[in-house]
């Protein structure tokens, strides 16, 4: 017991906890923020094949997945696409709800879908891209993207690429 009260006082002593500094004397200046980890996003993209006549899905859901860094809690993630639109599906009432082509929101996952009378307009591959920004600051903090392709030879089943 004597040894543990000795111990705690020579660390109390030797961290400066009891004794102020001396007169004159600066303390080191604190960083006024450390280097943050640069935010690596990346997206999954489930199921790997779709067509709107599934029905176990209403499209390819998106989900950003943060490989790496620290995510703010007011960061905005903006989806964007060059053909179909985004939807919002889940709980508590799973209400299908159309966003738009373009859609900010939270880190929530959005699907991917498409009009299938719309299909024959499309034969290159679906580009879809994420950006996530800090409203508080200039600058994208992180961007990804996802391509989806089309199965041949019908090419009405979408398939994500990579």
């Amino acid at each position: 017991m004597d040894l543990l009260v000795i111990l705690a006082v020579l660390v109390t002593l030797t961290t400066g906890c009891i004794f102020p500094a001396a007169p004159g004397s600066q303390p080191s200046p604190s960083p006024t923020r450390t280097p943050a980890v640069p935010l690596i996003i990346q997206i999954n993209a489930t199921p790997p094949r779709y067509n709107p006549a599934m029905s176990s899905t209403i499209g390819i859901r998106l989900t950003p997945v943060n490989i790496s860094g620290v995510i703010p809690l007011d960061a905005q993630f903006t989806w964007e696409t060059d053909f179909g639109t985004f939807y919002h599906w889940g709980p508590p009432d799973f209400k299908v709800v159309e966003l738009a082509p373009t859609y900010t929101g939270t880190a929530e996952p959005v699907y991917w879908s498409y009009f299938a009378e719309h299909i024959e307009e499309r034969s290159r591959p679906v580009n879809i891209t994420l950006t996530v920004r800090e409203p508080s600051k200039e600058g994208i903090l992180a961007k990804a993207s996802v391509k989806i392709g089309w199965e041949k030879p019908s090419g009405f089943t979408a398939i994500v690429e990579g």
